[in-house]
């Protein structure tokens, strides 16, 4: 293990309490009860790294969907890549890419259920009890696409023998409206019904208006005690998502070096980089402002060298359903658990990341999953067998439209089956000294059929850039490709005068489509662009299995202070890519150490956490535009990084007074890449791959393309900040009949890569943004008013910063929510 410097001031904070109210004149701290390891314990009783927010903690901080999960746990980063696709990354173990059939690196679970895509986990979070962030593998326990981790989302439940509920409405700054309710009900005494709803609207953080959410939740429940030992639980729930999603910010673009670089801080080897005037690249513009749209269409589409088309209004409109059981026995040989469940998504999104004319995404996915466990916790061994089966399908379509190139993708199926048996025991060696095993054994198979018809709009005139100068591709005043959902789309919206050559059958290999004349009017025979469209159909199976264990000792030092040291593997599985000659990779694989302490003190008022962690990443997935065995430009997933990840979280909960609360965590991160080099494609050997990586040209290929081998090797992980802090105060205070508490948070992220290309632009700055809260408590317990006020400085946060090399290297950002604040009264019945 690395030898830590010094911790620096500490900002921010997360963890907190399961109660509402707050804070009421305790001087002790309250206990957290978790789930996460198949029991309920308390927080700190927990032998593994694990954040939890309870109710009251997640409606101060204002956590509403998945996007906001990161101020739950400092090690987890959540950012948006366009449409209702969600990034996650916990201490830089993720990936960029999601689609329709990209596994996540964290395991996302919902009411007991594991949700098979990321595109699944947008819908606002209804009627939450708490969620619990795992960090780090967990392979036995939650099996498979869990590398980087575990979320639970876990609702309230029915309570027998009360009828009660709460109503909630907010009102907030950019035209944010909220409503949400709850009723449990008592049917008799063996049987409980809770209803739970949710409306939340907002117009767009842009000055465009993008950005604009519109959220609807429905769930209903109902739970009856069967018998004296057993219960049964259903549940059955509907949201749909709607608005604009996150939409990138222009900031400016890379262009070729004629002469001596550029003295901007963010040229690089061969391009000098242009920024974007102030009026655009504002963090909080939008891209659809007349300026920003002047800008984009200023530049020069990439094969074609062409005007390119105004971008299209992103837009969402996603709706989630599903249904769910959990039966609960106790038995004579010990507790069984049985949870079932069936989920469908329906996703119909348009964005514009990262400077697209449209990104099309219209995919179905359905899933049903099965639990079984069998747990015992008396004798000398705690013991967990259980079995798990997981069956997925999805279809669809996707089209990526990049003005010159066109990624049309249809899918037909991708399936995936998921069968597993996993074990875990504790030996009670003695009253303080615990040693655990766990072993999980999964079977994978995944099928995936599809097609994908590449346009490309080809630029075939060159011109000098100035007399006797260097000549480069010029066919300015040329048609760019529409953006269509479908092959017969896009060409039903290319005009027939713009393909005078006429238009030849889609066959099995590159069609030249037509030659696009230069100018309306010219002659076919113009050297101009040339429109080609170039299919690649995959038809694959792939096969897996896979063992995980965890190897663990637990050592109660003191009645409130556990140490603890464990040893876990996970994998994420292998899939496809419509691509030819990279149709498949494999499972990424990591391995992580360690060493941890939870610590109460002074009648438990003092509680310290800490976790010295060490976790090595092997087979790292990484996905990335980039050009086929066919010469097609597309989107891949490639093996191609390990990592070694290690540092140090502390974690700090203060009891100061009867009144006062302060809490603190700070971590040091050192995420290695050892190993991640790849091979990307540029038109010709005369133009450099855009990276701030080290690259060297290799070859031609067979298309005609330039290969260059870019080493990444020795450069920070992503989304990976060397020191990430959080502090945070309570204050609580009456007036009169009122209880109120104040609260103030900071929390400081060091500066860090947020992109794949490790350009200085994806280099995020550090920041420190602070928020406020304000809660009044009436004395009845009958209702409380929230005033907030978040980032409360205004701060520009990226989220995520992408180079899209088919339009001139153009830069984009998008950006954490700018300040925001609003009104939350909750009354209780």
């Amino acid at each position: 293990m690395p030898t830590y410097k010094t911790l620096p001031l500490v900002v921010s904070a997360v963890t907190a309490t399961l109660a509402a109210p707050y804070l009421h004149a305790q001087t002790a701290l309250e206990e957290v009860v978790v789930t996460a390891q198949r029991k309920a314990e308390t927080l700190q009783d927990a032998a593994l790294p694990i954040d939890a927010a309870g109710e009251a903690e997640l409606n101060r901080i204002g956590v509403s969907d998945a996007s906001m999960l990161s101020k739950v746990s400092p090690a987890l980063t959540v950012a948006s890549a366009g449409g209702s696709n969600n990034i996650f990354f916990v201490r830089g173990v993720g990936n960029f890419a999601v689609n329709a059939y990209t596994d996540s690196a964290l395991a996302f679970n919902i009411d007991g259920i594991a949700i098979g895509r990321p595109t699944a986990t947008t819908a606002s979070f209804l009627d939450v009890n708490r969620i619990e962030v795992l960090k780090g593998p967990q392979g036995t326990l939650y099996g498979r696409n869990a590398t980087a981790g575990a979320i639970n989302v876990i609702p309230n439940t029915p309570t027998l023998g009360e009828t009660s509920g709460s109503l909630s409405a907010e009102l907030g700054n950019y035209g944010k409206t909220g409503f949400s309710g709850a009723v449990n009900l008592a049917l008799d005494e063996q049987w409980a019904a809770r209803l739970s709803l949710a409306k939340l609207d907002s117009d767009g953080y842009n000055d465009d208006g993008t950005g604009a959410t519109d959220d609807t939740a429905l769930r209903g429940q109902l739970f009856g005690e069967l018998s004296d030992n057993v219960s049964l639980r259903i549940a059955a729930d509907y949201s749909t998502s709607q608005g604009d999603g996150s939409a990138p910010i222009y900031r400016g673009n890379y262009g070729f070096q004629f002469g001596p670089p550029s003295d901007n801080p963010n040229t690089i080897d061969h391009y000098d980089f242009n920024p974007a005037p102030s009026n655009v690249s504002d963090g909080f513009g939008g891209p659809l402002t007349p300026v920003a749209q002047a800008y984009y269409q200023s530049l020069a589409t990439v094969p074609a060298f062409t005007t390119p088309n105004p971008t299209e209004k992103p837009f969402l409109d996603n709706t989630f359903w599903g249904v769910n059981a959990e039966l609960n026995a106790a038995l004579d040989i010990g507790d069984l658990v049985v949870i079932a469940g069936y989920r469908e998504a329906e996703a119909d999104n348009l964005f514009i990341n990262p400077g697209m004319q449209a990104a099309i995404i219209q995919d179905d996915q359905d899933q049903f999953s099965l639990e079984a466990r069998l747990s015992t916790s008396s004798g000398p061994v705690d013991w967990i067998l259980g079995g798990y089966y997981f069956d997925e399908e999805v279809s669809g379509l996707a089209s990526y439209n990049q003005q010159s190139i066109q990624s049309t993708q249809g899918i037909d199926a991708s399936t995936s089956e998921s069968k597993a048996v996993f074990a875990r025991g504790t030996f009670n060696v003695s009253d303080s000294f615990r040693l655990v095993g766990g072993l999980r054994y999964t079977d994978d198979e995944k099928q995936f059929t599809g097609r994908s018809d590449t346009f490309v709009n080809l630029c075939i005139r060159y011109l000098p850039v100035f007399p006797g100068g260097p000549e480069i591709p010029n066919c300015e005043g040329a048609p760019a490709i529409p953006a269509g959902a479908t092959v017969a789309d896009t060409l039903a919206l290319i005009d027939a005068a713009d393909l005078p050559v006429g238009a030849p059958g889609i066959g099995t290999g590159p069609v030249p489509y037509g030659q696009v004349p230069l100018f309306p009017g010219a002659p076919a025979t113009a050297t101009a662009n040339l429109l080609l469209i170039n299919p690649t159909e995959i038809n694959q199976t792939q096969t897996a299995e896979e063992i995980t264990y965890r190897l663990a000792a637990e050592w109660d030092v003191g009645a409130d202070s556990l140490l603890y040291a464990s040893f876990e593997t996970g994998y994420r599985s292998g899939g496809f890519s419509l691509a030819a000659g990279r149709e498949q990779y494999d499972p990424e694989y990591l391995d992580a150490f360690t060493l941890g302490s939870k610590n109460r003190f002074f009648e438990d008022r003092l509680q310290i956490n800490a976790e010295l962690f060490h976790w090595q990443y092997d087979d790292q997935q990484a996905s990335h535009f980039g050009v086929d065995a066919s010469g097609n430009s597309t989107l891949y997933t490639e093996n191609i990084g390990s990592s070694t990840i290690e540092g140090l979280e502390l974690d700090i909960l203060l009891a100061a007074t009867n009144s006062t609360r302060l809490r603190a965590n700070v971590q040091y991160l050192k995420n290695t890449i050892d190993d991640f080099s790849f091979v990307q494609p540029t038109a010709d050997p005369d133009v450099h791959v855009v990276t701030g990586c080290d690259s060297s040209f290799i070859e031609l290929n067979a298309a005609g393309n330039a290969l260059w081998q870019v080493d990444c090797s020795g450069q920070e992980g992503r989304n990976s900040p060397e020191w990430t802090a959080t502090f945070g105060v309570d204050q609580q205070f009456s007036l009169a009949d009122i209880n109120a508490v104040l609260s103030l948070d900071a929390r400081y992220r060091d500066d860090r890569w947020v992109g794949f290309d490790f350009t200085p632009p994806q280099r995020a700055e550090s920041v420190t943004t602070l928020d406020a809260t304000l809660q009044l408590d009436a004395a009845s317990g009958q209702w409380s008013l929230l005033a907030y006020a978040r980032n409360i400085t205004n701060e520009e946060v990226q989220s995520v910063t992408q180079v899209l090399s088919e339009m001139s290297n153009l830069v984009t950002s998008v950006y954490e929510p700018p300040r925001t604040y609003g009104l939350r009264f909750n009354y209780f019945f």
